[in-house]
């Protein structure tokens, strides 16, 4: 399949915005216009490999954005195991500055039966020098009550050596359907 999208859109700015915080740029206060061209090619889902490409090029704040990526990416190692591998690099060009920004993401799926999965999204930020982890055991037990055991962090990567800690939560979650 094959998309070519164009949008405009508007937004207000009531505060500066510290968009490049690593290379010290700021966009002002304003009204700024959009409009930006979307082109994509989705590769069909039934296949081993599959997801979509596309290209972005627009404006942004008062100066141009250029986008590349790969998305919604399947690959089936096995039936019961899965690797969703994504990427998106972005070039801003603006009157304060130019910039780059990549995003980097793995999601794995692990079935152990039609009622109960493992699943991990793991994503780099290069804009932000992060590397964020969301790892979730989902078990159906009985048909509508579930338990969910969830494990997410975020580690600041910019420093040299094991990436910092920077925020850790452990979740579980419990449900259970009652009839009356």
């Amino acid at each position: 399949r094959c998309s070519i999208d164009v949008q405009d859109s508007y937004e207000l700015l009531t505060a500066p915005f510290r968009i490049a915080p690593g290379d010290g740029i700021s966009i002002p206060v304003g009204g700024y216009g959009f409009r930006d061209a979307f082109a994509s090619y989705s590769l069909g889902g039934q296949r081993r490999v599959s997801g979509t490409l596309s290209l972005q090029r627009g404006e942004f704040f008062g100066g141009h954005i250029t986008g590349v990526g790969y998305r919604r990416g399947r690959l089936a190692v096995t039936r019961a195991f899965s690797f969703e591998p994504g990427i998106s690099v972005n070039r801003i060009e603006l009157p304060q500055g130019r910039f780059a920004t990549t995003l980097l993401t793995s999601r794995v799926t692990y079935t152990f039966t039609p009622r109960m999965f493992f699943g991990g999204l793991l994503q780099y930020n290069s804009s932000r020098d992060s590397l964020s982890s969301n790892l979730r055991l989902r078990w159906e037990y009985q048909p509508g009550s579930e338990l969910f055991i969830v494990y997410n962090d975020v580690r600041d990567t910019e420093l040299r050596g094991t990436p910092m800690l920077e925020n850790r939560a452990f979740v579980v979650k419990f449900t259970r359907l009652s009839r009356v």
